[in-house]
């Protein structure tokens, strides 16, 4: 009888689903989305204030002009996909966690920490609600000198869609 039962546990246990806890410092998951895509959602309620994600030195990468491999363009490549900019337009950092999935919000419910390697809570987030940060508080890549001429070579497509959002950005603040 012990046997069987623990034969079914372990038979179910696959079954479980269980959240994760990585460069995250709360317990999320990714997601598939209804529209399509990806989007990562809390798995727990987390109180304003709270750091929700963290660099560390184990689990994250920087991309800094000095640092960056070009040799290697397949790696970079795939790099240059999963990070984001920061303000001061001197490094890129490497999202291979989950974090990736974070989508953006006008609204949203994370916001910078004490530095530009930390994410923290904007206000209360709920058990199941999608974790979203505002993207336009990354540095846009085109206004980097050696990582414009990466992704001018790798990909074109992302200097594109800058190029249109600044000047989105200039009708707008020209209305205003």
């Amino acid at each position: 009888m012990k046997l069987a039962l623990n034969k079914t546990l372990l038979r179910s246990s696959s079954l479980l689903k269980i959240p994760n806890r990585t460069k995250f410092l709360i317990f999320q998951e990714t997601c598939e989305k209804e529209l399509g895509g990806k989007g990562v959602f809390a798995c727990q309620n987390i109180p304003k204030g709270a750091v929700v994600w963290a660099f560390d030195n184990v689990n994250c990468e920087r991309l800094t002009e000095l640092s960056v491999d070009v040799e290697d363009e397949e790696k970079l490549s795939t790099q240059l996909q999963k990070g984001f900019l920061n303000k001061r337009l001197d490094k890129f950092i490497v999202l291979d966690d989950g974090a990736q999935y974070t989508n953006h919000a006008n609204e949203a419910n994370l916001r910078w920490g004490s530095d530009d390697e930390t994410w923290v809570a904007a206000r209360n987030i709920k058990d199941g609600e999608e974790i979203t940060f505002d993207h336009s508080q990354f540095g846009l890549n085109s206004d980097c000198g050696w990582l414009k001429s990466l992704f001018a070579k790798l990909h074109p497509s992302v200097l594109e869609v800058e190029s249109k959002l600044k000047a989105d950005r200039t009708a707008y603040s020209n209305k205003m």
